[in-house]
């Protein structure tokens, strides 16, 4: 056009100035507004409020708020265009102050405005100056307009008033999808999962947004098992998956720690040919790590284009989960050659890595580093790790000297890591003073209690143990039962420790007493003392040969073919001797086992653990 030697007028620029705020291009911007300058160009509101927009679109907030403040005569149009930029932004405190400005000098606001207004509400949680805008709404008959309602109800859920959002959703003439949706995420959003299903099921029809938000919400809130059951729902209604959708799944299954099904998962997204982002491939990633499978964690890791820290973060927690913590520092340490900033999360892992490797040198250094070098402030949980890391290496005067020197409160858990190291390094007397102070933070808890009980049971303290129940029995307070389960052709055997009601137990009490037979042979002795009870040392081997997972190991002796691996999850800390007798199984029947407990995962092979011992 120019080449042409036709002159641009204002609708030309408008138009001009609108496709560099698309572009977001903000060197282009100024050039055109520095020709607009000398062109001659008569400049109106259409344009001003053109050129205001395209510096708010392209991140030069302060020239368009500077641009706004020297505008003489300013208009609706202008209000509205800083208003829902500022709201795009995130910056809710800034949108607000333009309303006030504008009720106090400037245009009547419409519902653009209102609309803009209670956004900016919610997301500041500002249920005062909310309800206020709902009031404007109302009195000037704005509601009609079914946007301005679901940002209401979005609003009124953000504050954390479910109740104003129903009323406004009850009395909403034409619910659009939308509106079931605002209402559905805000109740998940509150934690109101129980209402949240309730709406979903009595829609009229649904779309991807309301099963993501309740597939969501289900993994939010634990139900695994449940998130994947609706996920193969969606799919029987013919709702097409998508990458949020998928991002859920591969969560619910790495907390699940189900292989198959994360197998399954990654294939899924593969054939439906789904858009493998940088949050969905980190997912993925997670998923395999928690599953056990870190050659295809890292597989998918070193496929990724763009990693941030929480990709990172994945990989490296993989690698600590399995025990291999120079692997987690070398990618740890690759993670910083390029450029990519630390959080604290990553620093979990790492310290974690370190401490189920026994690198107690490197977790030390990498906790001072993390202080000094990259400004990250220790919580409770890196302090937790240090615990764990000195504990697990037998330096419990160390670790004791760190639990009373640090800078914040230790909870629980921190006592709790300070605890299981004294059990495992016998001493007992430690041991005591630290579950006390345990039981003055947490006494309700039956974990509490029961941890007390095993302390005593280990010292030999039988009166202590029989009070401590007595005191849970009062209370009613209950014991957490060791389980194991193994799924065989897709369905899931759960196993309580010495518990015979499974329908195959006679075959399960035959191979139990062929293996029994085979690593005693092999050299085994059972170790009694994980037997926490006042009885002989007779039942004490009894019960011993019950624990679940031994179980659940026998069973899938039973149950699959030669040569396949036996994976097993259990609640609770793997005990020492089932640990030894899941290291001699592996070698006398040719298995691969794994199991995964409450802490890490084992991979048993040919007489070997893959935490060397040290878990």
């Amino acid at each position: 056009m120019m080449a042409m030697g036709i002159k641009p007028n204002s609708v030309t620029m408008v138009c001009v100035i609108s496709a560099c705020a698309k572009l977001g291009d903000l060197d282009l911007g100024n050039r055109v507004c520095a020709y607009l300058g000398k062109s001659g160009v008569k400049v109106n509101t259409v344009l001003v409020n053109a050129i205001v927009d395209m510096y708010m679109k392209c991140g030069a907030g302060d020239i368009a708020r500077w641009l706004f403040n020297e505008c003489v005569d300013k208009n609706l149009i202008l209000y509205n265009t800083v208003l829902s930029d500022y709201v795009r932004r995130g910056m809710g405190r800034e949108a607000l102050s333009i309303l006030v400005e504008m009720l106090q000098h400037g245009p009547q606001p419409d519902r653009v405005t209102m609309l803009s207004a209670v956004s900016a509400s919610a997301q500041l949680g500002n249920f005062a100056f909310g309800r206020q805008c709902h009031a404007y709404i109302l009195r000037n008959k704005l509601e009609g307009w079914e946007s301005v309602s679901n940002a209401i109800i979005d609003m009124y859920t953000k504050c954390g008033k479910q109740e104003f959002a129903c009323r406004v959703f009850d009395r909403m003439p034409t619910k659009t999808m939308v509106s079931w949706n605002s209402l559905i995420a805000g109740f998940v959003r509150n934690g109101d999962v129980d209402s949240a299903w309730t709406l979903f099921n009595r829609m009229p029809e649904t779309d991807l947004v309301s099963w993501n938000t309740m597939i969501g919400a289900l993994v939010q809130e634990g139900l695994f098992e449940d998130a994947i059951e609706l996920f193969h729902m969606m799919q029987r209604e013919g709702i097409r998956a998508d990458k949020v959708t998928m991002v859920s799944v591969a969560s619910a299954c790495a907390y699940l720690g189900d292989l198959d099904l994360a197998r399954w998962t990654y294939r899924y997204v593969e054939k439906k040919d789904i858009d493998c982002d940088m949050r969905l491939s980190t997912a993925l990633v997670d998923m395999f790590g928690r599953c056990g499978d870190t050659e295809s964690a890292i597989l998918l890791f070193d496929r990724m284009k763009d990693r941030d820290v929480s990709a990172w973060t994945a990989a490296i927690g993989a690698m600590a989960s399995v025990g291999n913590g120079a692997r987690a520092i070398e990618l740890f340490n690759e993670m910083l050659k390029q450029g990519v900033k630390p959080d604290g999360v990553v620093f979990v892992e790492v310290l974690t890595a370190c401490s189920h490797s026994g690198l107690v040198d490197q977790g030390m250094q990498y906790f001072k580093t993390m202080k000094e070098k990259h400004r990250i402030s220790p919580q409770i949980v890196h302090y937790g790790c240090m615990v764990d890391l000195l504990g697990r290496a037998g330096l419990l005067s160390e670790a004791l000297e760190l639990v009373t020197g640090m800078p914040i409160e230790p909870n629980d858990v921190v006592w709790g890591a300070l605890v299981a190291a004294c059990k495992t390094h016998k001493n007992d007397k430690m041991a005591l003073y630290a579950a006390e102070r345990i039981k003055e933070l947490a006494h309700e808890r039956s974990g509490i209690q029961v941890l007390l009980s095993n302390i005593y049971a280990s010292a030999g303290k039988w009166t202590d143990v029989a009070r401590v129940r007595l005191k849970m029995k009062e209370k009613g307070l209950r014991k957490e039962p060791g389980s194991s389960s193994v799924e065989i052709n897709g369905v899931v055997h759960e196993f309580i420790s010495n518990d015979e009601s499974h329908p195959k137990m006679n075959c399960i009490a035959l191979m139990l007493r062929e293996m029994n037979c085979r690593i005693r042979d092999a050299g085994h002795v059972p170790d009694l003392s994980n037997v926490l009870l006042d009885v002989d040392d007779q039942e004490k081997e009894f019960l011993l040969s019950r624990h679940s997972e031994k179980l659940a190991i026998a069973f899938g002796l039973l149950s699959t073919n030669k040569g396949m691996p036996i994976r097993v999850v259990k609640n609770l800390r793997m005990c020492s001797d089932c640990h030894s007798v899941a290291k001699l199984v592996s070698i006398i029947y040719g298995r691969e086992i794994v199991v995964r407990d409450n802490n890490r995962y084992h991979v048993f092979q040919r007489g070997l653990c893959s935490c060397n011992d040290y878990w």
